[in-house]
C-alpha cells in the first residue's frame, strides 16, 4: 500500500497552490471592480471655460495651438483618484485643457487662409466657450517602445461644439486638414511630462476604463 506520510507532502502542496490561485484570482478581480468604478467629477469644475491660444516660437506640430480651459481642479481630482486606484508615478498636466487646433494643423492647412488671432476669434464667435463639454469616461493608453513603456490616462469629452468646429474649419482648408484626426480629451497624467507626444489622441468609448460621473451639489 502506498505510505500516507509520503503522499500528504504533494496532496498538501496541490491544495496550497490551489488556494494561492483562487486568492490571486480574487486580488486581480478585486483589482480591476476598483479600477473600473466611476470617477467623481464636481460639476463647479465645468462651469466655465475659456479659450487660449498658444503662439510658441518653434512650438512642436504636435503642441496644441488652440486649447479650451476649464478650472484645474477638474484635472487634479481626477488624477488624484488615478493615482489612489493605480499607485503609479506619472506626470500630470498644469492646466485642465482639450486641445481644439494643434501647432502642426494650422501650419499646414490653415495658416495661408487665417492668422491664429483669427482662429481664436473664430472660435468664439462659434460658441465655444459657452458650450458644454463633459466628461465621459478615463482611458488609458499604453505604448511599448525599445527599452520603455509610455503609458497616458485621459477623459474622454463629450463636446459636439468641438467636433462641429473643427469640421467647419476642414470645409473651409479645402483639404488637409481631418476634423476627426483630433479626439476631445482632457490629458490626466502620464509616464512622461512631454503631454504633447500624446497628440493627436485618438480615443473612443471601446478605450474607457471607467466612467467619469459628474457630481451635482
Amino acid at each position: 500500500m502506498p505510505d500516507k506520510k509520503r503522499l500528504s507532502l504533494p496532496i498538501k502542496l496541490a491544495i496550497g497552490l490551489v488556494v494561492l490561485a483562487g486568492l490571486g484570482y480574487l486580488f486581480v478581480s478585486s483589482l480591476e471592480t476598483t479600477r473600473a468604478e466611476p470617477y467623481l467629477v464636481s460639476a463647479a469644475s465645468l462651469a466655465k471655460w475659456e479659450l487660449v491660444l498658444d503662439e510658441s516660437p518653434n512650438a512642436p506640430a504636435t503642441a496644441p495651438l488652440l486649447s479650451i480651459r476649464t478650472d484645474t481642479a477638474l484635472v487634479s481630482d481626477l488624477f488624484r483618484q488615478v493615482f489612489l486606484r493605480t499607485m503609479e508615478s506619472m506626470s500630470t498636466p498644469s492646466s485642465s485643457s482639450i486641445a481644439v487646433v494643434l501647432h502642426g494643423e494650422f501650419t499646414g492647412a490653415l495658416a495661408n487662409r487665417m492668422t491664429a488671432e483669427q482662429l481664436l476669434a473664430t472660435a468664439r464667435g462659434a460658441g465655444l466657450e459657452g458650450a458644454v463639454h463633459q466628461p465621459r469616461c478615463l482611458v488609458h493608453h499604453r505604448v511599448s517602445e525599445p527599452g520603455s513603456t509610455r503609458q497616458a490616462y485621459a477623459a474622454l469629452m463629450t463636446s459636439p461644439s468641438i467636433v462641429r468646429f473643427r469640421e467647419g474649419l476642414a470645409a473651409q482648408a479645402g483639404g488637409g486638414f481631418d476634423a476627426a484626426d483630433l479626439t476631445p480629451v482632457m490629458l490626466v497624467g502620464a509616464s512622461d511630462v512631454v503631454f504633447h507626444r500624446w497628440l493627436p489622441f485618438h480615443a473612443s468609448d471601446k478605450d474607457c476604463v471607467a466612467p467619469i460621473t459628474v457630481a451635482v451639489p
